[in-house]
């Protein structure tokens, strides 16, 4: 027996095999449950206690460099000066 016929053949078999499995479990599914039991509940209104939200501002002062740029954080300028990028 050639190799192409024996893959057929594997083929064949699997998919007898896995079409045989999901009929059992279709025919194994009992879909017609009629057990449903649904309890209502009464629904209780809930409070959320009132939470105060205190915020505080900060001034902030900003100066700006007479060249036109922003200055370095922590560091000190000399306008006019040379460098950089």
């Amino acid at each position: 027996m050639n190799t192409r016929a024996r893959w057929t053949i594997g083929i064949l078999v699997a998919l007898v095999i896995g079409l045989a499995v999901g009929l059992i479990i279709v025919a194994g599914d009992d879909s017609n449950d009629s057990n449903t039991n649904s309890v209502s509940r009464e629904s209780t209104p809930t409070t959320v206690p009132l939470t105060t939200l205190q915020t505080t501002t900060q001034a902030t002062t900003s100066t700006t460099n007479q060249s036109g740029g922003t200055p370095v954080p922590g560091g000190t300028t000399t306008p006019g000066g040379s460098g950089g990028l």
